[in-house]
């Protein structure tokens, strides 16, 4: 299917990027900060949002009311950081339902009420990488639309990509200082920003 594209291209870059930065010079101080750090090994583990919630429930993940995890519910960070420390692997968690996704993101031709999407989950952590394929038909988009309430005035030059021409394709986004948060182990992600935000901090 065209989401494990998606899921190639960012286990390729994960993976490669600290490849290349731990056979670099740099590879010293990482060793220093995060003495037992390894590269991850592909493929990494495949997990379906409908696997996620029978973890949750079957190890006792629950919500802050105590209740469990139901479809459509959408699992915060503090319980799918549980869930991925648990399991100790980094994980590519995909097709999330289509109720609690962005409009722009493509059905599962399979199985309609959820995206061809996907999270990258990596222990310690928790999400670094989100992404999906995108909804390309003009028809459909506007249906995306209509089900957020969303005027697509505002969207017409993204309408028009699909209008006069597109094609297949999806894309991804990644966060830089999560990934430098489990590349040196730190405990927390200020720790990895330039300029962290803080209660007391406005400026630089």
């Amino acid at each position: 299917k065209a989401v494990v594209s998606t899921q190639s291209t960012g286990e390729d870059l994960v993976v490669d990027t600290a490849q290349r930065i731990m056979d670099s010079k740099h590879g010293d101080l990482v060793r220093e900060l995060n003495p037992s750090f390894k590269v991850p090994q592909k493929p990494f583990k495949r997990m379906d949002y409908r696997e996620a919630l029978e973890y949750c429930r079957e190890n006792g993940i629950r919500k802050e009311d105590g209740t469990t995890f139901e479809f459509g519910d959408d699992i915060p960070e503090a319980p799918e950081r549980k869930m991925t420390d648990m399991i100790g692997v980094p994980i590519l968690l995909c097709r999330f339902p289509k109720a609690m996704k962005s409009f722009y993101m493509q059905p599962d031709k399979a199985d309609p009420i959820v995206t061809e999407s996907v999270d990258l989950l990596l222990p310690n952590v928790g999400e670094i990488i989100g992404g999906s394929m995108r909804i390309y038909d003009e028809t459909e988009l506007a249906a995306g639309f209509k089900r957020e309430g969303i005027s697509p005035d505002n969207y017409y030059w993204y309408v028009d990509q699909r209008k006069y021409g597109t094609c297949p394709h999806g894309g991804y986004g990644l966060g830089l200082e999560r990934y430098l948060m489990w590349l040196l182990n730190s405990g927390n992600i200020r720790e990895n920003c330039l300029y962290p935000r803080t209660a007391e901090r406005c400026k630089p």
